[in-house]
């Protein structure tokens, strides 16, 4: 195999498409940041960069330790949703379970090199704390009894997105406070409703095979309520913290309401149209969010 093929393999693996949400994260902190703190410079703008791509590596990183604990424990394997709905590194892409720990650790130990730097060229101490706490948020997630198996998911993934804002934040002005964590509140929302949509999706499947999410634990129905709760949030919370230029949240609600009838199934389409719009419309509330974040206003 070549080395272009190989590379392109291994970033696959990542799923990049799911990267996204890191960067829209890491964004959004850097941009609070330069807000409110440190300004339009050339040292925030690339300490911003820096963030996407550490916070890039660490979900790669969770991504490819869930697909290796998956396999190794038998929840992955020809068939499941995992499988179909996206490239495998086991089953599509060829790769060894000790390839995918292994590739799994590379990517942990870049984004953790890349936090130590920061911290020592940018004078941020606290920036290996933020690494600590995270580093439990990314590896308790798929292993048995962690929080994938006992409906936690979404919680962890809601205090990883807090987490990455007020880091961010942090590593671009050196100032933590509330506010972060409240400004962070929009876009971690509509990411921890991307987790739970993937497994509504998956529902039948983990049900059949021992996997205790959130779906299984408290039935569709229920589900499909909190999923619906948890997208109507991440339009509204942003007016009422960025009044008044957070009401650019609100363009988004027609692609926002068309998404929940697909989510909870109001509304037949096919899976990869299904996707599609999710993406968009957490896409589209990220940009209107950053735009809000952007303008001046009274906080």
């Amino acid at each position: 195999m070549s080395v272009r093929a190989n590379l392109r393999r291994y970033f696959v693996a990542t799923r990049p498409f799911a990267l996204f949400s890191s960067a829209s994260l890491a964004l959004t902190g850097g941009v609070i940041a330069m807000r409110f703190y440190a300004g339009l410079t050339p040292a925030s703008i690339g300490i911003t960069l820096i963030a996407v791509v550490g916070l890039s590596l660490f979900l790669a990183a969770e991504n490819v330790f869930d697909d290796y604990v998956d396999t190794a424990k038998g929840v992955d394997v020809p068939g499941a949703p995992r499988t179909v709905y996206s490239p495998h590194g086991l089953y599509s892409l060829g790769m060894s379970v000790e390839e995918l720990r292994n590739y799994s650790l590379a990517l942990l130990g870049a984004g953790s090199a890349l936090v130590v730097a920061t911290a020592v060229a940018f004078d941020r101490p606290l920036l290996p704390l933020f690494l600590l706490m995270g580093l439990p948020l990314i590896f308790l997630y798929p292993v048995p009894k962690g929080f994938k198996h006992t409906g936690t998911g979404e919680i962890d993934v809601f205090l990883m997105g807090v987490l990455m804002v007020v880091g961010t934040a942090y590593a671009v002005s050196g100032v933590v406070s509330l506010r972060e964590v409240v400004l962070s509140l929009p876009p971690t929302i509509i990411t921890t409703s991307v987790l739970l949509a993937d497994n509504m999706r998956d529902y039948e499947w983990d049900r059949a095979h021992g996997v205790r999410t959130l779906p299984v634990k408290v039935g569709m129905r229920t589900a499909s309520a909190i999923y619906a709760a948890l997208v109507i949030a991440s339009l509204v919370t942003p007016v009422i913290i960025l009044w008044p230029w957070g009401l650019l949240s609100l363009a988004v609600t027609p692609l926002a309401v068309y998404s929940i009838l697909i989510v909870v199934g109001a509304r037949r389409v096919p899976l990869g149209m299904a996707v599609r719009f999710r993406f968009y419309a957490v896409m589209a509330l990220t940009v209107a969010y950053l735009v809000a974040l952007s303008l001046p206003f009274r906080a």
